[in-house]
């Protein structure tokens, strides 16, 4: 692997890992030897940066050479916004009348908060604090620019129906109760590649990790994807590597054993 030149990481479950809230050890190590010896280090996830904003200060103070959030619809560079793909503003607001008629919870990202516009039933929050161990911030949508929402349909019906009603948007059925939405066409993967082709940097010179579903693509178009232990099937059949389980330190001994640190 003499030839990579950026490696970029899922955070959920490949960085962080919900076991104990927290990065282990030796991927914070990982992190900072990779740019110690001249690596450039992004990070790619579904998160919007208001929900990065509590994780650990490890990951808030770390000098990431990319942030990509919302799933690939906000790409930064640094501290500077390279290129945002918000969803438009008709599909927004056809989608909070739908869930206000329907008393559906719906949650929306700005670049600097994330938002509930209306509560459908408010045991959501608990499920939102437990993932993120923080809690949006209540505030009806006032067109700002939306990176992502998330509608709680508690039916399969509601859930076509805002599938139908959405016809320009691209979304993402995390669970039979959570749909993911965001503008049509964004992926991790394109913002990985526009930011590679800034860099002069070719895909086949880099590494993504990752364990979701949601990085499938972007596993696949790296020179080498590697799926975590934990990762679920389809990033485990997309990737071209397995590497360790995150809570067997399962990035240091890729690393390590392919001479990256």
């Amino acid at each position: 692997m003499k030839k990579i030149k950026a490696l970029f990481f899922d955070v959920d479950g490949t960085l962080y890992t919900h076991r104990v809230h927290d990065f282990p050890q030796s991927t914070q190590y990982t992190l900072h030897k990779l740019k110690e010896n001249g690596y450039k280090v992004g990070f790619a996830t579904s998160r919007c940066r208001f929900e990065t904003s509590n994780l650990p200060r490890f990951f808030r103070e770390f000098a990431f050479d990319a942030c990509i959030y919302d799933g690939g619809a906000l790409v930064m560079e640094g501290n500077e916004v390279f290129e945002e793909s918000p969803m438009q503003t008709d599909e927004i607001q056809k989608l909070l009348d739908y869930t206000k008629k329907e008393k559906i919870a719906v949650r929306y990202s700005t670049f600097a908060d994330d938002c509930i516009a209306h509560y459908g039933d408010a045991r959501i929050l608990d499920e939102f604090f437990k993932l993120y161990l923080n809690m949006p911030i209540e505030k009806p949508y006032e067109n700002e620019k939306v990176y992502n929402m998330l509608a709680y349909p508690s039916e399969q019906r509601q859930a076509e129906e805002i599938k139908q009603l959405l016809q320009e948007s691209f979304i993402v059925e995390h669970s039979r109760h959570t749909l993911k939405i965001t503008a049509r066409d964004i992926d991790k993967s394109k913002g990985i590649a526009h930011l590679c082709e800034k860099w002069n940097v070719a895909m086949q010179d880099i590494i993504c990790f990752g364990d979701g579903a949601n990085d499938v693509n972007m596993l696949k178009a790296a020179g080498v994807g590697v799926a975590m232990g934990n990762a679920n099937p389809k990033a485990l059949t997309a990737a071209d590597v397995v590497c360790g389980h995150i809570d067997e330190d399962g990035l240091y001994h890729f690393c390590k054993e392919h001479n990256l640190i």
